[in-house]
Formats: C-alpha cells, sequence, structure tokens
C-alpha cells in the first residue's frame, strides 16, 4: 500500500459518516458527562524501515507489508474543558508471517529441493497518555438541567507512552559463514529481541454519538519510535516501531 493511499483511505475513512450524523444524535442527559470510554479495532500499519526490517524483506520472502497486522485497543479519557479532553489510550498488535529464503534451498536427493522455511512474528503493545482537542463544541446545554450531545464531533490529539516490543524469527537458518562450494550449513534456531520504548504520537479523528450516551469513533494515528536490538540481533540499529493505525470503536460518555 503506497503512502498516498494510506492518505486516501484514511481521509475517506474519518470523512465519510459525517454527512450521516451531522443532524444530531438523539436524546439528552440531565448532566454533561465528564468520562468517556472507547474500544477500538483496526489496522496497524508499521513503516518497518530499519535495517531488521530490510535484512529480512532481503533474504526471506517477506514484505514490508507483511509487518502489517490488526490492532486492538481502548481509550479512558476524562473531560479537562469544554473541548478538551485528557486520558489514556492502550493498543497491541501482532504479525505472524511464513518465509522461505529466497537464495537458498535445501537438497534431500539428487535434483531434488526443498525451501529453508521460518516464521517472523513482530508485538507491539503500547500505552499512552492522550490529549485531544475538539474542533467544535461536543453539545449543548439546554436550561440549567438537560445537555444535549452534538452529532459529529472532529478532533485532533498528540500523545507520549511507552511501547513493548518483540522481533522473533523462529524455524530453519543458513549459516552463510560456513558455506564452501556451494554448501551451507542449517541449523533450527530461535532469534529474538525485545524491550521497551519511548513513543509519541498524532492522531485525527471524530466521534458520532448514537443516542445520549454512545458513540461511534474513528481515527488515523502515526506513532514515532525506535528501540534497541538486543540479543540474537545485536549489531544492528534501532529497530523500527513507527507506523499508521487505522480505527474505529465504540463507546460510552458517563
Amino acid at each position: 500500500m503506497t503512502r498516498n493511499a494510506v492518505l486516501i483511505f484514511s481521509i475517506a475513512f474519518i470523512g465519510l459518516p459525517i454527512s450521516v450524523t451531522a443532524q444530531g444524535g438523539p436524546g439528552f442527559l440531565f448532566e454533561r458527562p465528564d468520562v468517556s470510554i472507547a474500544l477500538k479495532s483496526g489496522y496497524s500499519l508499521p513503516t518497518a524501515e530499519s535495517d531488521l526490517f530490510a535484512s529480512s524483506t532481503e533474504h526471506f520472502t517477506l514484505n514490508r507489508s507483511d509487518f502489517g497486522s490488526p490492532y486492538l485497543g481502548g481509550e479512558f479519557a476524562v473531560r479537562a474543558t469544554s473541548r478538551m479532553d485528557v486520558g489514556l489510550n492502550v493498543g497491541w498488535a501482532r504479525s505472524r508471517s511464513l518465509s522461505e529464503y529466497r537464495d537458498y534451498h535445501e537438497e534431500i536427493g539428487p535434483s531434488e529441493f526443498v525451501p529453508i522455511e521460518q516464521e517472523t512474528t513482530f508485538e507491539t503493545v503500547t500505552g499512552a497518555l492522550n490529549m485531544k482537542y475538539y474542533l467544535m463544541e461536543r453539545g449543548r446545554s439546554i436550561g440549567r438541567f438537560a445537555w444535549v450531545p452534538g452529532g459529529v464531533a472532529p478532533y485532533i490529539g498528540s500523545g507520549v507512552g511507552r511501547v513493548g516490543y518483540k522481533f522473533l524469527q523462529a524455524g530453519d537458518f543458513v549459516d552463510v559463514e560456513t558455506c564452501a562450494a556451494d554448501s551451507c550449513q542449517i541449523f533450527t534456531d530461535h532469534l529474538e529481541t525485545d524491550g521497551n520504548a519511548w513513543l509519541v504520537h498524532a492522531s485525527l479523528g471524530a466521534d458520532f454519538s448514537i443516542g445520549s450516551r454512545g458513540f461511534l469513533t474513528t481515527e488515523a494515528r502515526y506513532t514515532y519510535s525506535r528501540g534497541a536490538v538486543r540479543g540474537a540481533f545485536s549489531g544492528y540499529e534501532a529497530i523500527d516501531l513507527s507506523g499508521l493505525q487505522l480505527l474505529a470503536g465504540i463507546g460510552i460518555r458517563l
């Protein structure tokens, strides 16, 4: 997926429901809600641009798109002002891809070869303190005793937090240092690096009221982060943990 296609999809993903809900949400509350809880899911698109990913796509039958994966997460937010929320969001994503060497095969008989296979897992768990600024009022008060939610509430946001990560390759590998006369040793192993790192993110989204307390939400979020590489992959540069998440979910106001 090209970056332009991702951008176009993000705009459509967020903007498409606006015309449906722009007339306002039905129902009212006796008090303005000050807390919201939302569950979100979608797809995570890592940029996967560090040399650990580059090495994997060079030697194995992997593409950068193979590191994309479904995303599950949630958010707890508290109203700070009429247009600003502060809160906590958490998320989890994991990709698992089977591959084989592009240039090496295992010989099991005269002119008979089988692929040298492995599985690559890339997993992240995130938690961040988040701030969202709504571009218009999220509802209006009627007299002293009623609050009516608006139909649509677009917002921009930013946050800072931590990401735990694991990059794992398990299966059969070629020991290239032993290669001689078109023959190499093959070994079975479990190669892994993990850790945690700081992250920052920025987001663009909108909430769409359903009833007096419920709402649908869509969001495009870009996260920037890099983490140290250790263990079996020592010697590589910092692993690229950045990427785009396209999310949708449902929430409730309390």
